[in-house]
C-alpha cells in the first residue's frame, strides 16, 4: 500500500511520471539500507587434531582425555569428543533427496521448508467442555495439531457410570453428545486431529464421525490419526478386552471405512511406549515397534486390504530421549528401515514413507517425577 501511494505521488506532483528504475532507486534510498562488509575467517588458522587435544588437556588438568572426552551411551555407542567435516564428508548422502528413495531426509519432496513438523501438545482435561477449551487455547498459543488424550475408560470402551477412575489420564467420552462438545468449534478443516484410542479405533472413530456429521461438517476433510494399537496395549497391560483376531478384523474395517469416508485420516497408531517405558534403548525400540507394524501389515493383507491402503493407514509414535543428536539419528535411520520393510512387501515408492509423531519419553522425567 505504501509503495502504491509513493508511486501515485510521484506521478501527480512531478512534472513527469517517474520511471520504474527511478522509483526503485528513490525507494531504496529512503529505506536507508545498511551495507555490511563481507566477513571472512582468513585471519584464523584451523587447528590440527593434536593442537585441539593439547588445548583440551590443558583444561582437563591431568584428567585422562580418553576417559573423559569419549562418551558411551545407553545403546552402547561411543561418541567422539568432536566431529568435523573431514570425518563426515565420506558418509554424507549425496544422491538422496527428501521425499524419495529411502526417505532419509524426510517424507515430502520439499523437506520441512513449507510443511514443518507439527506441534501437538496433548490436552488431557477430564470433561469434554474443558478439554475443548484447552484444545483451542493450545492452538492459539502455537500448536498446529489437536492432540486429544483419552482416559483409560474411554479407550477400553467402558461407560463413564461404570468407570473406576473416569478422567484418570485424559478426557472421558462416552456418548455422541460428549464427542460433539469435545469437538465443538474446532477448525478440523485447517488443523489435523490426533487421538490414540487404545486397542481399537472403531468406537471412537464412529463417535467422531457421528458428532461431525451431526454438526454439518464434511468428514472427508478430516485428517490426522484416530487410531489403535492392539499389540501395544497387550504388551503394556498384559490383556485386551477381546481377542487379537477380533481386533485385527476391526482394524481392517476401520481402514476400509476411512478409505471411503475420511481418506486423509489414518486409523492405526503404533506406539513405542510399552518398549521404551520397559527399558528399551533406541535400537530395541525401533525393532519392536516395527515388528508390531509388520504383523499388522501381514494381518491386514490376510483380510484383503490392499498394501497401498495399509501403508496410508499407519501412523507411528516414537519416544525421544534427551540425547539430541542420537534422537535425530534414530529418526533418520527408522525412515530408512521402514522404507526397506515396505519395499520388501512390494510397496510403491510413495507408500514407503513413514508418518511419525515424536514426543518426550517418560523416562527423561524420572529424575524430577
Amino acid at each position: 500500500m505504501a509503495d502504491e501511494q509513493q508511486k501515485t505521488a510521484a506521478v501527480v506532483d512531478g512534472e513527469r511520471p517517474l520511471t520504474d528504475k527511478e522509483l526503485e532507486a528513490m525507494l531504496r534510498k529512503s529505506e536507508k539500507v545498511t551495507e555490511f562488509p563481507e566477513v571472512t575467517f582468513d585471519e584464523f588458522t584451523e587447528p590440527t587434531w593434536d593442537e585441539w587435544v593439547e588445548a583440551c588437556n590443558a583444561l582437563l588438568k591431568g584428567k585422562p582425555f580418553d576417559k573423559i572426552m569419549y562418551t558411551k551411551n545407553y545403546e552402547g555407542i561411543t561418541f567422539d569428543p568432536i566431529y568435523t567435516r573431514k570425518g563426515t564428508d565420506a558418509i554424507l548422502p549425496t544422491n538422496d533427496y527428501p521425499g524419495m528413495g529411502d526417505f532419509l531426509r524426510g517424507a515430502t519432496v520439499n523437506g520441512y521448508v513449507h510443511e514443518p513438523w507439527g506441534i501437538a501438545q496433548a490436552c488431557d482435561e477430564t470433561l469434554p467442555a474443558e478439554n475443548n477449551e484447552l484444545l483451542k487455547e493450545e492452538i492459539s498459543k502455537g500448536s498446529t495439531v489437536y492432540n486429544i488424550k483419552l482416559d483409560t475408560a474411554t479407550k477400553n470402551g467402558v461407560d463413564v457410570k461404570d468407570a473406576e477412575k473416569p478422567g484418570d489420564i485424559g478426557v472421558n467420552v462416552t456418548t455422541v453428545e460428549d464427542m460433539s462438545v469435545l469437538l465443538n468449534g474446532l477448525k478440523l478443516d485447517k488443523y489435523p486431529i490426533m487421538m490414540y484410542t487404545g486397542a481399537g479405533a472403531k468406537n471412537l472413530l464412529a463417535l467422531t464421525v457421528a458428532a461431525l456429521k451431526g454438526a454439518g461438517h464434511d468428514v472427508k476433510t478430516l485428517r490426522g490419526v484416530i487410531g489403535g494399537d492392539p499389540i501395544g496395549e497387550l504388551v503394556k497391560t498384559g490383556k485386551t478386552e477381546t481377542s487379537l483376531d477380533a481386533l485385527y478384523d476391526e482394524m481392517a474395517e476401520t481402514i476400509k471405512f476411512a478409505k471411503a469416508n475420511t481418506p486423509e485420516l489414518r486409523t492405526v497408531f503404533i506406539n513405542s511406549d510399552a518398549y521404551t517405558d520397559g527399558g528399551a534403548e533406541a535400537v530395541q525400540e525401533v525393532a519392536y515397534t516395527f515388528a508390531t507394524a509388520v504383523e499388522y501389515v501381514r494381518q491386514m493383507q490376510k483380510r484383503g486390504v490392499e498394501l497401498h491402503d495399509i501403508a496410508n493407514s499407519l501412523y507411528f509414535c516414537f519416544n525421544q530421549g534427551a540425547n539430541f543428536f542420537m534422537e535425530i539419528a534414530k529418526l533418520r535411520s527408522l525412515r530408512m528401515i521402514w522404507a526397506a520393510i515396505m519395499e520388501a512387501f512390494g510397496a510403491e515408492e510413495a507408500d514407503r514413507a513413514i508418518k511419525v509423531h515424536g514426543r518426550c519419553a517418560r523416562f527423561t522425567k524420572t529424575v524430577v517425577d
